[in-house]
């Protein structure tokens, strides 16, 4: 049976994206990451509304699927709306699910019914699985963990809306809202939606600067950039925004960590970029910054830095002045 114009028939070898899919009858969205899940089913249903305003959406509970219940929900209907079937959560499946999901599969989808299989992981249904990817519409809901997978998440979120962002503006963008991607997501939705023209690094501080995360490592850059007052500011702004200090002690100690291992490094950077946990561009703007430092002195400021965050943790009374006190210290050393 051909599908309805607008509607793929087969899958892509590498996965459909989640920004242009397009209704098909049969889609597998496989991966444990939510938010695209999300987004590529709110496109599947406002497609099939713009063809079908009486679209009926269900949302099957694959746990506890009775004998039939499938084939029953997909059967054409006796007034003909098209209906758009969820089955969730496939690692949670019943066996009677299992088997009448596979026989359904053998069988044509009738040209009003989409069906949308939901798969979060595991090994659980792997015939099933198998199956699907032969047959289905693949979204791919991986989850995103490396900054380097958020900045490429980033660029083509405003690729696809056709907007630009400036490099440094999107590695601003992952530092302060890349915690989860939905934060994310969303952040490059509220700058394309609030912001004409190129989004700059600018844009991104001015939305999203008080951030936690960014906030803390805009502290720690300045330190052992040498920026002594800026750094002092930065860290009173954090502070009376709401971060803690022994979050500015983290991102001292990871910066720390960074300079350290770089300042006397002349090996690969591939390698020293494995070994500490960072992406490429983290790791160039760090190596820039060491060579103004020396062994010596970068040894000084890790040492400052585990003294303070010793005394945010219980040691002193005053943790806020024992971190500025650290924050001053790093920076006389440049």
């Amino acid at each position: 049976m051909a599908p309805p114009r607008g509607r793929s028939s087969a899958k892509k070898d590498d996965g459909a994206d989640f920004r242009t899919v397009t209704p098909a009858p049969l889609m597998l969205f496989k991966g444990s990451e939510d938010y695209v899940a999300s987004r590529a089913l709110d496109r599947v249903k406002a497609s099939l509304r713009q063809q079908h305003a009486q679209l009926e959406y269900t949302r099957f509970n694959v746990a506890d699927a009775a004998s039939g219940e499938l084939a029953t929900l997909a059967s054409p209907s006796l007034f003909g709306e098209p209906r758009l079937i969820l089955a969730e959560d496939l690692a949670g499946m019943n066996d009677t699910f299992l088997a009448d999901a596979l026989a359904f599969l053998k069988e044509p989808v009738d040209e009003d019914v989409t069906v949308i299989f939901r798969h979060t992981g595991g090994n659980r249904g792997k015939k099933l699985l198998d199956a699907l990817s032969k047959r289905a519409v693949v979204v791919d809901c991986s989850p995103v963990k490396s900054d380097a997978d958020k900045l490429d998440f980033v660029r083509q979120e405003f690729r696809a809306a056709s907007r630009s962002i400036h490099p440094e503006a999107a590695r601003a963008l992952v530092a302060a809202a890349g915690g989860t991607l939905s934060d994310l997501g969303g952040a490059c939705q509220q700058l394309m939606r609030d912001v004409s023209g190129d989004i700059s690094a600018e844009h991104v501080d001015r939305y999203f600067g008080g951030r936690v995360e960014a906030s803390a490592f805009k502290v720690a850059d300045a330190a052992f950039e040498g920026r002594g007052e800026a750094a002092t500011r930065l860290y009173r702004h954090a502070l009376a925004t709401g971060v803690s200090p022994v979050a500015v002690t983290a991102a001292l100690a990871r910066k720390g960590r960074q300079i350290a291992a770089l300042v006397d490094y002349r090996g690969p950077q591939a390698q020293i970029a494995s070994a500490l946990g960072v992406p490429p561009w983290q790791l160039k703007q760090a190596a820039d910054t060491a060579r103004r430092w020396t062994p010596a002195r970068a040894a000084d400021a890790v040492e400052a830095v585990a003294q303070a965050d010793a005394e945010v943790k219980g040691v002193s009374r005053t943790p806020e002045y024992a971190v500025e006190k650290a924050i001053v210290k790093i920076s006389a050393k440049i």
